[in-house]
C-alpha cells in the first residue's frame, strides 16, 4: 500500500513545495552565463578563456567562496595558454570544482574536504560510486575543494533531493552545494546516527532512509531575485555591494552550457539553480523532511479520523456526508500546507485524506445498493401503471445528455508549424510557449470567426471542424475562407520581428469534406468531443502533404467539387492510406 501511494504523496510534497516559498537565504548569489551573455561575445562561443576573465572579475569583488558547476574535464594536456589562465583564476579567489559520476577514475578529485564520523554509522549504498570524471589536476590544484555536482532524479527525472556525499574509494566527497556552505560557515560536517543524520555546525538535519536531503525548490521569482548576469559582471555593471564576502554559484541557464532538470517548482530548472536551492535550504535551516513520529501518530490519526466519518456517514444524507468528507479533506490539506510552511515538515496528507474518503466510498456503496432496491420497488410499482418499457426508457435515460454516434458531413481543417521540431530544439520552452501562445491566439480567433470548432491542439497544430457540432450552411466555403485568412494572418506574423528572429516556420494547412461520426468519446472524467471519419483522417495527410507539393493549403477533392469556386490544380498524387487522387490548393504552388 505505501508504495501505492509513494507518487500521490511525492505529488502532494511537489505542490507544497511548488506553492510555499521558503525563506532566502542573502547569501547566496548566482551568476548565470545566459544567453545574453553568449550573445555578448564576438564569436558567441563561451570557452575557458571567458570563464578564466569571469572568475578574476569575481576574485576583485572578494567573494566568500565560488562553487563552478562547471566540470573541465577535457583538453587537460593541451599547450592552450587558456588552461594556465583559468587555473590562476580559480586561485585567485576560493574556488569549489564540482566532479560528475563515471564508470572509472582517471584522476581522484581533490583536495578531499574534511569529514567527522559518529558511530553508530551505516553509510547508505546509494553514496558509493565507481568512479569520477574531474576537471584536470592542475585546475583541482588550485582549487580550496572537490564535491560532487552530479544530480540524480526520482523515477520520474524530477529532482527533489540529493546524496549529502559521494564515496569514492576510501574518500567521501560532500555535494556542491554542501561544501559551498561548510566554506561560508566553517566547522567540520559530522555524519552518524541510525537513522543517518548529518551535522552542520550547530544544525542538525535528519536524513531519509536511503541516506537522502530533501530541499525546498525556490520558484521564477526567488531565482530572479538571486541571479546575476555574467555579461552585467563582464560589463562592469553588477553591485559590488552583492558580491562581497557571499556565496556564489557561476553555471548556466543555457542547454547546451548547463543541465536543465524538473523540480517541484517548475518543470526545467538549470541544474546551477539547483544547488543554490539546496544551499539555501542548508543556510536556513529549512529542510523538506519527516519525523520519526509522525508515521505513528499519522496511522493514529488516521484510525480515529475513519471511525468517525464512517459513524457520522451512516447517520447523515448522502450529500452532507459527502460535503463532510469534502470538508475534512480541505482541513487535513490546509493542515498540511500550514505545518509544512513553518517548520518544512512534510504531513501525509494524502494517507490522512484516504482514511477520509474510504469509510465514504463504502457507506456510499451501502447506500447505493438500498437505492438499487428502491429501484427495483419503483421499477414494479409503476409497472402496474405503465409498459414496463416506458418505464426503463424514462429511469435509465432520463437525464441523458450525451453525444454519441451522430453521423454529419463537416469539413475538416488541420494545420501545422513547417520547422517546428528544428525551432524546439534551437529555442528555450520559456520562449516557445510565448509564440505559440500568439499564434494559437490568433489561428484559433479565426478559426471562430469564420464559424469553426477547434476540435483540439496537438503540440503545434491546431485540429478543427466546420458544420459541428451545430449546422453550417456552406461550411466548405468558410473552410476556404478561413484557410486564405490562415494563411495570410501567419505569413504575416513571420515577419514579426520576434518571429522572424527565431525563423519562426509557415503554417500548412490540410482540408476535405466528408461524412463522420461525432460524439463523446472516452471515460470518467475526461471526456472529449471529436470526429471519427476517413475525411478527418485525409485531411491530416493532406496538411502533411504540403511538403512535397510546395503549397501552404491542400485541398481535398470532395471539398474541391463542393467548393464551387475556382482552385488551382496540383495533379493526382498517391495519398499514404487513400491512393491516388486529385489534389487542390487555392493559389499556385510555390517553388521548391
Amino acid at each position: 500500500m505505501g508504495d501505492l501511494l509513494e507518487r500521490p504523496r511525492e505529488a502532494f510534497s511537489d505542490a507544497l513545495l511548488g506553492i510555499i516559498e521558503p525563506p532566502a537565504a542573502p547569501e547566496i548569489v548566482v551568476v548565470d552565463i545566459d544567453r545574453k551573455a553568449i550573445q555578448g561575445l564576438p564569436d558567441q562561443d563561451w570557452n575557458r578563456a571567458d570563464t578564466a576573465t569571469l572568475l578574476s572579475r569575481l576574485a576583485a569583488l572578494k567573494p566568500k567562496v565560488v562553487a563552478l558547476d562547471f566540470v573541465f574535464s577535457s583538453g587537460c594536456v593541451s599547450p592552450d595558454a587558456s588552461n594556465g589562465a583559468l587555473g590562476d583564476a580559480i586561485g585567485a579567489v576560493p574556488t569549489v570544482l564540482g566532479f560528475l559520476i563515471a564508470e572509472t577514475v582517471r584522476e581522484a578529485p581533490r583536495p578531499i574536504p574534511p569529514l567527522a564520523v559518529r558511530k553508530p554509522l551505516s553509510v547508505p549504498d546509494l553514496w558509493f560510486i565507481d568512479g569520477a570524471e574531474t576537471s584536470c589536476g592542475p585546475l583541482m590544484d588550485r582549487s580550496r575543494a572537490a564535491a560532487s555536482a552530479f544530480l540524480v532524479g526520482d523515477e520520474d527525472a524530477r529532482i527533489r533531493r540529493v546524496q549529502p556525499y559521494a564515496v569514492l574509494g576510501q574518500a567521501a566527497y560532500p555535494t556542491l552545494a554542501l561544501e559551498a556552505v561548510r566554506q561560508v560557515t566553517g566547522g567540520t560536517p559530522i555524519l552518524g546516527g541510525a537513522p543517518l543524520w548529518l551535522r552542520l555546525n550547530r544544525t542538525v538535519f535528519d536524513l531519509d532512509a536511503d541516506g537522502s536531503l530533501r530541499f525546498a525548490p525556490g520558484d521564477a521569482k526567488a531565482l530572479a531575485a538571486r541571479t546575476i548576469s555574467a555579461s552585467d559582471l563582464l560589463g562592469g555593471e553588477a553591485d559590488a555591494g552583492r558580491l562581497a564576502g557571499k556565496l556564489v554559484f557561476v553555471g548556466s541557464s543555457l542547454p547546451h552550457l548547463g543541465g536543465l532538470r524538473p523540480t517541484a517548482s517548475m518543470p526545467l530548472e538549470p541544474s546551477v539553480q539547483i544547488h543554490a536551492d539546496i544551499a539555501n535550504s542548508l543556510l536556513t535551516g529549512f529542510v523538506p523532511r519527516r519525523t520519526l513520529w509522525q508515521t505513528p501518530a499519522e496511522s493514529l490519526g488516521a484510525l480515529i479520523l475513519g471511525l468517525a466519518v464512517a459513524f457520522a456517514a451512516l447517520r447523515l444524507r448522502p450529500l452532507t456526508a459527502a460535503g463532510l468528507g469534502f470538508g475534512f479533506v480541505l482541513a487535513v490539506t490546509g493542515a498540511a500546507a500550514g505545518i509544512y510552511a513553518t517548520s518544512a515538515v512534510l504531513v501525509d496528507a494524502i494517507g490522512l485524506s484516504l482514511a477520509v474518503i474510504a469509510p465514504l466510498l463504502l457507506t456510499g456503496t451501502l447506500q447505493f445498493a438500498r437505492i438499487r432496491r428502491q429501484e427495483a420497488k419503483a421499477r414494479s410499482k409503476f409497472s402496474q401503471y405503465l409498459p414496463s418499457s416506458v418505464v426503463n426508457r424514462f429511469m435509465d435515460e432520463a437525464g441523458d445528455g450525451g453525444i454519441v454516434g451522430e453521423e454529419r458531413e463537416v469539413t475538416a481543417f488541420f494545420t501545422d508549424i513547417e520547422g517546428f521540431s528544428t525551432l524546439a530544439q534551437r529555442h528555450g520552452p520559456r520562449e516557445l510557449i510565448a509564440l505559440l501562445d500568439i499564434y494559437f491566439a490568433e489561428v484559433t480567433a479565426i478559426v471562430a470567426r469564420h464559424g469553426g470548432m477547434v476540435d483540439k491542439i496537438v503540440g503545434d497544430a491546431v485540429h478543427a471542424l466546420f458544420n459541428a457540432p451545430e449546422d453550417l450552411p456552406d461550411h466548405v466555403q468558410h473552410a476556404l475562407d478561413c484557410a486564405a485568412e490562415v494563411e495570410r494572418v501567419t505569413q504575416a506574423m513571420c515577419r514579426r520581428p520576434e518571429f522572424a528572429a527565431r525563423g519562426f516556420g509557415r503554417t500548412r494547412i490540410g482540408i476535405e469534406t466528408g461524412m463522420a461520426v461525432l460524439g463523446e468519446v472516452g471515460a470518467g472524467g475526461k471526456l472529449d468531443y471529436t470526429a471519427h471519419g476517413d475525411a478527418v483522417n485525409l485531411a491530416a495527410r493532406l496538411q502533411d502533404a504540403n511538403k512535397f507539393l510546395g503549397t501552404s493549403v491542400c485541398i481535398g477533392p470532395v471539398a474541391a467539387a463542393r467548393s464551387g469556386r475556382p482552385l488551382t490544380p496540383l495533379g493526382r498524387h498517391e495519398i499514404r492510406g487513400f491512393g491516388e487522387m486529385a489534389l487542390f490548393t487555392n493559389r499556385a504552388p510555390a517553388a521548391s
